[in-house]
């Protein structure tokens, strides 16, 4: 009972990462990317301090785990930025699908460099897909170079790129996800606030909508979700939590239309099918889980 508990708990998370894209990209139209990662981290910071009391953990943690927390909140800054600046200028559609697909591939390929592990058929089957599937969500499909190299085309794979090299690095983490989160995330903001222009904040015309979709982000797909996310990797196992993976580039998509009327081509939406096969692929393999 307790498992199917966390399931269906499990997959609203997933759900809500999805339409956080929606929400990232409602917010970038009040002010400055800069600005939004100070604002966002900040509150996600400070309902993980809660989150870390309310769950009982100590914050404890050691010098590896506090020195990779550096490390992946500097990283964290310049993802916060790049995704801002991504689903302001492209789709959160967009955003959401590609990110969450290209990255797992990406993610991959950096395991295996890691371990050193052989590269089989079906690996080099999935990545090709994978390729494939990224290129068309790119717009190669179009055949028009300054269609292909844009900017937020630009940020999306900046943004892949680093969430694969957070996730690595996370995964060698040795105290509490949620503590560690909590660190992460307290010193995202430290360093953010070095390129904060706080009278832009101060000054920016915000209201209900900009609140409501923040406090979201920060709160409920963040540091609520995430919690829930790593509470069921203790519950029902890796492998059961990943059967989820698929749900967040769906919602992405099907939120981005409900809820800003965005549209994507049919070849995106291929491109998109296909990635999400690839990293189906990938998954069955050991090294990934």
């Amino acid at each position: 009972m307790q498992k199917n508990i966390f399931m269906i708990l499990v997959f609203c998370s997933m759900i809500a990462w999805g339409i956080s894209w929606s929400s990232i990209k409602i917010m970038s139209e009040y002010m400055p990317a800069a600005e939004l990662v100070f604002v966002r981290y900040f509150i996600t910071a400070a309902s993980l301090f809660f989150t870390v009391i309310v769950l009982r953990q100590h914050f404890d943690i050691d010098k590896k785990s506090f020195f990779i927390a550096v490390l992946v909140a500097l990283i964290t800054v310049v993802y916060g930025y790049v995704i801002f600046l991504g689903t302001k200028l492209g789709t959160a559609s967009l955003a959401g699908a590609f990110i969450n697909t290209f990255s797992p591939i990406i993610t991959f390929i950096i395991l295996v460099c890691i371990y050193k592990r052989k590269i089989y058929k079906l690996d080099i089957c999935a990545l090709g897909i994978g390729f494939l599937g990224t290129m068309l969500m790119l717009g190669l499909w179009q055949f028009d170079l300054f269609k292909i190299i844009t900017p937020y085309n630009f940020y999306f794979i900046l943004g892949a790129l680093l969430w694969s090299i957070l996730t690595v690095a996370s995964s060698k983490v040795r105290v509490n996800m949620i503590v560690f989160s909590f660190y992460m995330y307290t010193l995202t903001t430290v360093f953010s606030a070095f390129f904060t222009d706080f009278d832009t904040i101060i000054n920016s015309f915000v209201d209900l909508r900009f609140w409501l979709n923040t406090l979201f982000v920060s709160v409920i797909s963040t540091a609520i979700a995430s919690t829930i996310f790593f509470l069921g990797v203790k519950k029902i196992g890796a492998d059961g939590v990943s059967s989820f993976m698929f749900v967040t580039p769906v919602s992405a998509i099907g939120f981005g239309v409900f809820i800003l009327g965005e549209k994507l081509s049919f070849f995106t939406l291929i491109g998109i099918g296909m990635a999400i096969l690839a990293v189906y692929m990938l998954n069955r393999v050991g090294i990934f889980k």
